[in-house]
Formats: structure tokens, sequence, C-alpha cells
């Protein structure tokens, strides 16, 4: 099915409309208004659409950042069509924008996701390469789409480097000596949960590696509780590696219930 999507720029107001629907579908909220996607492509930005059978089933809008002096690309919202999840179009779509970043001389591209969406974690650090290091509490405020309601907006910035090659060779040796920096357990309703994590300690080992759940929003559904747990255990745990120098690299998908971020540290990479 992938080789029959095409991936391209989305310029005119009947392709915005058909955006508008979609988007509403997959996020169960409103839209992005078309004066703010036509505002944000007539000065830099990148708005894709994943066309299938001459149906729009997927989009990526990102507008131009600027922050520590430096422009970049802002991934802000990246959506597939349910029934078209887990095909690779998301995936498609992200190194699409890699290549045009590219091509207009960006450095490189960041957005922002939940820590505890494992599927998000995989595309962005396993399948692409980014990286990330720092987490923001509550970055968007309440939220009430399906989503994300019921639980602070915590996100960390993925930055994926677009001029620099990613150090695979390092990252992967790494993995392999990298130890659990918390323990987790099966509940008894056979869900997963994290144990206490000591934020006072120094952390000095080269890597170590986070659980996070497999299936979050399943988990929120049948635990809100253990949900809100997981919350602001992860804020904690990622706040504190991060401000020890650490960055989030790669994730491990595990056998059963969670998988688990790697963190190396900062140095290792020069970053």
């Amino acid at each position: 099915m992938l080789q029959q999507v095409e991936v391209k720029e989305l310029t005119t107001a009947e392709q915005l409309q058909q955006l508008q629907v979609l988007d509403k579908e997959i996020w169960e909220a409103d839209a992005l208004p078309t004066h703010q996607t036509l505002g944000a492509i007539r000065n830099g930005g990148i708005l894709l659409g994943a066309y299938y059978q001459g149906e729009l089933i997927g989009f990526s809008y990102s507008f131009i950042g600027f922050k520590d002096g430096q422009m970049y690309v802002n991934s802000h919202k990246l959506g597939v069509k349910q029934i078209y999840r887990e095909h690779g179009i998301g995936e498609l779509l992200k190194h699409q924008q890699k290549q045009i970043a590219k091509d207009r001389g960006y450095d490189e591209i960041r957005w922002v996701f939940d820590p505890l969406e494992s599927t998000n974690a995989t595309l962005g650090f396993a399948k692409l390469g980014a990286i990330s290091q720092t987490y923001v509490n509550n970055y968007y405020g309440q939220l009430e789409d399906y989503f994300n309601s019921g639980l602070p907006s915590d996100r960390i910035v993925a930055e994926w480097w677009v001029q620099r090659s990613h150090a695979d060779d390092v990252i992967e040796e790494l993995a392999e000596e990298a130890k659990p920096v918390v323990s987790w357990q099966v509940t008894a309703a056979g869900l997963p949960a994290l144990t206490s994590f000591d934020a006072e300690q120094a952390y000095t080992q080269d890597a170590y590696t986070v659980a996070i759940p497999q299936y979050f929003q399943k988990l929120k559904v049948e635990s809100p509780q253990l949900a809100e747990d997981w919350r602001y255990k992860m804020r904690t745990i990622l706040r504190t590696l991060f401000a020890q120098g650490y960055a989030i690299v790669d994730v491990i998908r595990g056998a059963e219930h969670v998988n688990h971020y790697v963190l190396v540290k900062r140095a290792i990479l020069a970053l």
C-alpha cells in the first residue's frame, strides 16, 4: 500500500478544506483554521498531505520557529486516518518534510509529543533518529480532546538533525550496556506500574533505560489513577536525567507491557 501513497505540499483552498475535515476526524477537536495554515505556508512553513487512491489520508503541518539564535522547522501536527495507521505513512510524511527542510537550508526540525505515547516515541527516536533533551510541564495547558483529556499535557521536545548524521553506531553500543534507572512491575490488574525513583541521586553511567507503557491510551481507560502516576513519575525521571546531562536517543520494544527509552550522556554525542 505504501508504494501507492503520494505525498505532496498542500496549497489550494480545496486542499485545505479537505485537510480541515481530516484534522477534525483524527483529533475529534477543532480543526486548524485555513487562514492560519495559509499564513504559515506562505511564510516558509511546510504543509504536506498523503494521498491514497485520490483520498487525503494523512498530513503534516509545520511552521518556522526561532529560539536561541537558531531558525528551525517546528512540526506542529502529524495525523493519519485511523484505518491507515501502522502502514508507515507518518514516517513517509516526516521524511518528505525533512527533504524539503534540507532543500530550504534549515538545520533542524523540532516537535513535541507526550513522552508516554510509545507509538510517537518509536517514530521519533527509533525510526527517524531524533533526540530529546527538554521536558516541558503541561505544555498546552488543559486539553480536552480524546488523546489528551484528564492529564496535564506534558511534552518532550524532539530535535531532528537535517544537515548532520545520527550517531547510530555509538548509540547501538551504548544501548546494549544501558541499565534501568527505575524498575517496573505488573499490577494485579495486569497493568504496568513504575516503582519509586530517587531524584536526589547523581546518575553517572553512560547510558540508562526508562520504561514507558506500550499502550498508554488503554492504560488511561482501565486505570486513570495509574495513568496519573505514570505522568508524574515520568516527569520527575526525565527532568532529573535531562538536568544531569542525558538525552533520549532511542526506544527499544519490550516483550510485553512496556517499551524502553535509551538515554545517553549528551557529551558523548557532542550536543
